[in-house]
């Protein structure tokens, strides 16, 4: 197996790739590995934990590249001394040769390095064939959608439906949801065709797929009974769903509020760093006081301090009310807004804090309020 590459191209295409091997994988060989698959008209890089797979295909059509297959073959190599290597290497064009068994060499102009590799015939077999329906997407939409819920998401393993993002199709609509059971980003997107699945994507497959995905092109999603595919700019990136019910969160959101506000987003969302030091028992809890005239965001510790500021105010609708909340729930929140304007919705001081834009209802943000603070 011998083949030449561009550097740079080389590069990124390992990097992505990487992104999908675990330290904690279940099978030795990809703990590590990267498989690489050397045909005449290409080189395909694969990367894998047995939950998310990665498979970038670089074609000798494809001028950029600047790719040259010498002798067929496959391997699997250590990516972090690969990426490290190909780092080091001070040439536009890397050569990697097998040359004895799984004995490779990578080399560059005067340089030159020599590794062990493992058998390609040991790595799992992973089928990237798509023979289900596919669902175009503009990457703008779909970033837009991950920026604005999957923070939302739960990092605890005790409810795996509530650490990914729920992506539900009916018709011309799809709703994301995701939700910690303490807070709740929803957001709605209208689709140019009709699209049905209920699906929940980890949140770590949907944070890799954005910091993949390439600005300005469409993609296409494919989804059968077990995994998610993401196809793009000769990528395929396929996840596994979370098998796990996810919950009904459209009956957290209060049909009614008692109180509305409306506030300038990055005038509030300041407000809420600059209290953000002071933590009470390891949290950091603020407290929103708000009137027909301002609103006052304070916090308070006994161990360090407390912190009072306050904020002019556009609109506020209905009888003053005190409520507290988590700021760091509220700082993400106010950083997925888009427009200047925010408004916060009130049913009391026990009930939910929902948060949305003031010119766009695709938006929803839902905070639970802190109790005895």
């Amino acid at each position: 197996m011998e083949f030449k590459v561009d550097k740079g191209v080389l590069g990124e295409a390992l990097a992505l790739v990487s992104k999908a091997i675990s330290n904690t994988a279940p099978i030795p060989v990809q703990i590590n590995g990267v498989l690489i698959n050397v045909r005449n008209d290409s080189v395909k890089l694969t990367g894998s934990d047995s939950d998310i797979s990665i498979q970038k295909t670089l074609k000798v059509a494809d001028e950029k590249n600047r790719l040259e297959v010498i002798d067929e073959g496959d391997i699997v190599l250590d990516a972090r001394y690969l990426q490290e290597i190909v780092r080091k290497i001070d040439s536009s064009i890397i050569t990697i040769e097998v040359i004895d068994g799984t004995f490779t060499k990578i080399s560059g102009n005067k340089a030159e390095y020599k590794i062990n590799g493992m058998r390609a015939i040991d790595y799992p077999n992973i089928d990237f064939n798509i023979d289900t329906d596919r669902y175009k997407l503009k990457v703008s939409i779909f970033e837009k959608i991950i920026k604005q819920t999957v923070f939302a998401c739960s990092d605890k393993e005790t409810r795996p439906a509530l650490m990914g993002v729920n992506f539900k199709a009916d018709g011309s609509v799809l709703t994301c949801n995701a939700t910690n059971s303490f807070r709740l980003a929803t957001k709605k997107v209208l689709l140019e065709d009709e699209m049905h699945f209920d699906i929940t994507i980890p949140a770590k497959t949907l944070n890799n797929v954005a910091s993949a995905l390439v600005e300005n092109l469409d993609f296409e999603m494919a989804i059968d009974e077990t995994k998610v595919s993401f196809i793009f700019d000769d990528t395929i990136i396929r996840a596994r769903l979370i098998d796990d019910v996810y919950p009904d969160v459209s009956r957290l959101i209060p049909a009614s509020f008692m109180q509305t506000l409306q506030v300038r987003c990055r005038d509030l969302l300041d407000a809420v760093e600059r209290t953000s030091f002071i933590k009470s028992e390891g949290k950091n809890v603020v407290k929103l006081t708000i009137d027909n005239t301002k609103l006052d965001i304070s916090s308070n510790s006994q161990e360090i301090g407390s912190s009072h500021e306050e904020l002019d105010i556009i609109e506020f609708i209905g009888s003053p009310i005190t409520i507290s909340c988590s700021g760091r729930y509220l700082n993400d929140a106010l950083r997925s807004i888009g427009s200047e304007i925010v408004i916060l919705n009130f049913s009391g001081e026990l009930k939910p804090i929902v948060i949305t834009e003031k010119d766009d209802d695709t938006l929803t943000q839902l905070i639970s309020p802190i109790r005895g603070q």
